[in-house]
């Protein structure tokens, strides 16, 4: 199943398709618009969620050496994958 995304939320993908952790500023800096802060941000990482949950992945955000931090997983558990 192909999931679409604005090129915005592909390049956010992308970057965090490695498994690694990214500071939230280089997630920030593949965002257009400079002006518009964290939310904008905050925005593009929802939508892309709510994309890619049913397909078991999720970004979960994680405090490292007091930075936040951006990680792409793949979920243990999701309903698409017949457990209960």
């Amino acid at each position: 199943m192909t999931i679409e995304l604005s090129v915005t939320q592909q390049k956010i993908i992308d970057c965090l398709s490695d498994g690694l952790p990214h500071k939230l500023e280089e997630l920030q800096a593949l965002v257009p618009d400079e002006l518009a802060g964290d939310k904008a941000l905050a925005n593009h990482l929802a939508k892309i969620r709510t994309k890619i949950r049913p397909q078991g992945e999720d970004i979960i955000c994680q405090f490292i050496f007091r930075q936040r931090q951006y990680r792409h997983v793949r979920l243990l558990h999701s309903a698409n994958d017949g457990c209960r």
